[in-house]
């Protein structure tokens, strides 16, 4: 068994995997739009084809192996690694969503696969929606955990300071972070392992990230997503529900799905209640 070990002075204790490592049955090496080589992996092979879009850059493709094990032996699944994070190429700049919707496509093109499902989390819902409004025909359901946009007409550019923390003392936000996501009792070894994979995050990345960002257009691209969608919301979480609740009101064909005492990921937190939710959805048809 895989040990996650990191210093005592960070918080964390050491702990045997949490999240599940299924076998691939492909991998390799998508090329982007603007050169940036993505690491794709595929599992599965059944006739539906399931496309991960990844969240923010401070984790990789790993987070999602208890939704992999789960849909694997029904459909194809593919999962990457975002652009600057895992072992994808880590360029000086280009992190914007369309960037990482462009890196979606590369994967769909280099893997062969044409009409797909969309799952994601968090942040990766704005490259979801950039995806969906552009080729509504090849994108025909959508699944989202614990979305997060800025819906406001005028988003706030982040803060200097913060930016600054964030190069200077990566664990120090890395650490508490983790613990927000993960508010529900007992759990400490999940949180251990992904402080362990949050720390092999660039820095650097999150902040050119932060730069770059342009909040407005998924926002405004909500009410073109034409694909049934699923949002799955912990109770807990951070993120309140009433931001859940308004996206999936300006989203023509979708409904909420609230997890009790759920935190920020309960797709990796407690699977057990997730999974059902996505298999249903994702394998209906």
């Amino acid at each position: 068994m895989t040990e996650i070990t990191a210093s005592i002075g960070l918080g964390v204790v050491s702990s045997g995997r949490v999240i599940p490592a299924p076998r691939r049955r492909a991998h390799g090496m998508a090329t982007s739009a603007d050169g940036t080589q993505i690491a794709w992996y595929r599992y599965g092979g059944g006739e539906r084809a399931i496309l991960f879009v990844p969240t923010w850059n401070i984790v990789d493709a790993r987070v999602v192996g208890h939704q992999v094990t789960a849909l694997e032996a029904h459909a194809t699944v593919v999962t990457y690694d975002p652009r600057g994070a895992g072992a994808s190429e880590r360029p000086k700049r280009g992190y914007d969503f369309p960037f990482h919707a462009a890196d979606a496509l590369a994967v769909l093109e280099a893997t062969g696969i044409e009409q797909v499902a969309l799952v994601t989390a968090s942040r990766g819902v704005n490259a979801a929606v950039l995806l969906t409004a552009d080729d509504p025909k090849r994108f025909d359901r959508l699944a989202v955990v614990a979305p997060y946009m800025q819906l406001e007409a005028e988003p706030a550019p982040p803060n200097p300071e913060w930016l600054e923390a964030l190069r200077t003392d990566w664990p120090g936000f890395i650490v508490p972070f983790m613990h927000r996501v993960f508010t529900e009792p007992d759990s400490a070894d999940v949180i251990a392992e992904m402080i362990a994979i949050g720390l092999e995050a660039t820095p650097e990345v999150v902040v050119t990230q932060e730069l770059e960002l342009d909040w407005e257009r998924p926002a405004g691209l909500l009410g073109t997503v034409a694909c049934p969608t699923l949002v799955v919301h912990g109770e807990n979480d951070a993120v309140p529900v009433s931001l859940a609740e308004g996206i999936v009101a300006a989203l023509p064909n979708a409904r909420l799905e609230l997890i009790p005492a759920g935190g920020h990921r309960p797709d990796i937190r407690t699977p057990e209640r997730v999974n059902p939710l996505l298999l249903d959805f994702l394998l209906d048809a």
